[in-house]
This record gives structure tokens, C-alpha cells and sequence, in this order.
């Protein structure tokens, strides 16, 4: 009985650890990104703005960002049905964050986004990319990582421009 125990304990061990799960989530993650140029690949837009307002609806918190610009990627949007999105300086983005929310009120943050899929209000909203490995905080022109212990092995610190 213990062999068993310990066996299954090993086996959820190294399917989380192939999977990608990480301490924040809700669930796992298939992808862990190498590089900026795979994040944005998987991306859909790259948008620099501030957190203006936020909401929940049940354990989703809703974010609305106010682009002031939208940077660019060679990679951008290569492995997202659709491609690009067209976001610009000024628009409102909707981020939904079904984890601990990283984003807050008055922030300003350099996000990798990817559209929801999902149908309704909710189809013209946001996840961020690899949850929490898409997400910068910036301060002047350099914008940081803001969790470091994503399993992804992305850059400290960037620098995006508009």
C-alpha cells in the first residue's frame, strides 16, 4: 500500500513537472517559453498600458488596460489562429485572469496576450499568454518579470518599443 501511494505520488510529481504546473495556477500549463520571440509567437498581441479598472466574476478576475502602445514582434502572432491582433494606442483591452491576479489598479505592465476563445462579452477579452510568464511590470523603460519562479526561462527585464 505504501509502494502504491509513493508510486502515484511520483507519477502526479512528474506529470506536473512535464505539464508546466506552477504554485499560482489553477491548472497546468503545456508550454514554458525559452525566449521572447516564443512568447510572442504564441501571441497574439503585445500591448503596454495601464490597469484602469478590474472586476470579478466568480473566480475570474477582469482587468481593463488602457493601451498607450502596442510593440511589435517579428514572431507575432505565428502560432495563434487569427494572427495579430489589431490593438493600438488608446484601446481598452478586457485581461482575464483566472489565477491570483499578478495585475493591479494603477499598474502598468507590458503583456503578451491571447484571445479568449470563448463566446459572449468574453470573446472580445484576453488571457495573458503562459499566464503569469506574459506579464512585465514597468517602471520608466524597462519593464521586469513578474514571476520569476514560472519555470520559464524568459528574460529579468525588458525593453519594448512602441
Amino acid at each position: 500500500m505504501r509502494t502504491r501511494a509513493l508510486t502515484a505520488a511520483l507519477v502526479l510529481a512528474a506529470a506536473c513537472a512535464l505539464s508546466g504546473c506552477t504554485g499560482g495556477s489553477s491548472g497546468s500549463r503545456h508550454t514554458l517559453y525559452d525566449s521572447i520571440d516564443a512568447l510572442a509567437a504564441d501571441s497574439s498581441a503585445i500591448v503596454v498600458g495601464e490597469v484602469a479598472r478590474q472586476r470579478t466574476e466568480g473566480e475570474t478576475t477582469i482587468s481593463s488596460v488602457v493601451v498607450g502602445s502596442a510593440p511589435t514582434n517579428p514572431q507575432l502572432g505565428a502560432e495563434v489562429d487569427g494572427g495579430a491582433s489589431a490593438i493600438e494606442s488608446g484601446d481598452v483591452v478586457d485581461v482575464r485572469q483566472t489565477t491570483s491576479p499578478y495585475l493591479e489598479v494603477g499598474g502598468r505592465y507590458a503583456l503578451f496576450l491571447t484571445p479568449t476563445m470563448l463566446e459572449g462579452d468574453a470573446a472580445s477579452q484576453f488571457y495573458v499568454t503562459g499566464a503569469e510568464a506574459g506579464i512585465y511590470a514597468c517602471e520608466a523603460d524597462s519593464c521586469h518579470r513578474v514571476a520569476l519562479d514560472s519555470g520559464d526561462d524568459l528574460p529579468e527585464t525588458i525593453e519594448l518599443a512602441g
